[in-house]
């Protein structure tokens, strides 16, 4: 919560328990572990949901976030351009 205040983020409630330092069944990976890894947003970004997803090999378990974006929105003066690469869940980049 400190960091999304001294970015002026937005923290999206957590996707619940995404890592384990032990293998575990993916089912028990849900409930078992600590919920470390979080999605913030900033601007015209609107976080619809975040989910974890099947477990990949990581230690982490995947999140994927739905989210929109609003048109017309000012870019606040601290934001950068970014970009972003995607993998769909089949796992072939998409287009």
């Amino acid at each position: 919560r400190r960091v999304a205040a001294l970015g002026g983020l937005t923290v999206m409630p957590s996707a619940g328990p995404t890592w384990i330092h032990i293998k575990l069944p993916d089912f028990l990976r849900r409930f078992a572990g600590l919920p470390i890894d979080q999605v913030f947003s900033k601007g015209g970004v609107t976080i619809h949901s975040a989910t974890r997803l099947e477990d990949t090999g990581s230690d982490h378990l995947p999140v994927m976030v739905e989210f929109s974006l609003r048109l017309n929105q000012q870019k606040p003066l601290d934001e950068h351009e970014t970009a972003t690469a995607a993998i769909s869940q089949t796992g072939k980049t998409p287009g």
